[in-house]
């Protein structure tokens, strides 16, 4: 585990590339701007549910279209610190603050390539339901997932419940 990393509006202004574990870099476009020559507020969304589910995907093995269990967004939240923009790269750190029996809550930073302060930090709580039933279960997280998502833990302030019967 690394350092304490608050989640008070001052701790978030001052999130580095380091608080988090798994990056991806995004190509702003032209659409991506808002009339004021901002990235638009939607799409800090888009990047927040784009790292999550390539690391679900790529990383932790999961599938949309064959797993028993699926990932709903309970909740979203983005904090503002600066604007990124068109033409740009992004890059765009993803950690997890708290693994619970079924729940997950992410937090996605996103850096403008080549500043060093945070434009954004925002991202979603997923709850882990059964597709039949849309409910959660006794399993919770799926196992496979649960063991990938553990290596996004980073920090002494991060809460990971393991569940009965589950291996991390």
């Amino acid at each position: 585990m690394g350092k304490v990393i608050g989640l008070d509006l001052k701790s978030k202004r001052e999130r580095q590339r380091s608080d988090y574990v798994f990056h991806q870099d995004y190509r702003t476009r032209w659409a991506d701007n808002d009339m004021f020559h901002h990235l638009n507020n939607p799409i800090y969304g888009v990047l927040f549910d784009s790292i999550i589910n390539a690391y679900l995907m790529d990383v932790a093995g999961y599938s949309t279209k064959s797993s028993a269990y699926i990932g709903l967004v309970a909740n979203t939240y983005c904090d503002y610190f600066g604007s990124a923009q068109y033409p740009g790269v992004l890059d765009v750190g993803l950690r997890v603050v708290k693994l619970g029996k079924s729940s997950v809550m992410y937090e996605v930073g996103v850096f403008q390539q080549g500043e060093e302060k945070v434009k954004a930090v925002g991202g979603f709580i997923q709850i882990w339901v059964l597709r039949e039933t849309n409910r959660p279960d006794d399993n919770g997280v799926p196992e496979g997932v649960r063991r990938e998502l553990v290596k996004l833990v980073n920090s002494e302030d991060s809460e990971v419940v393991k569940p009965k019967g589950q291996k991390l």
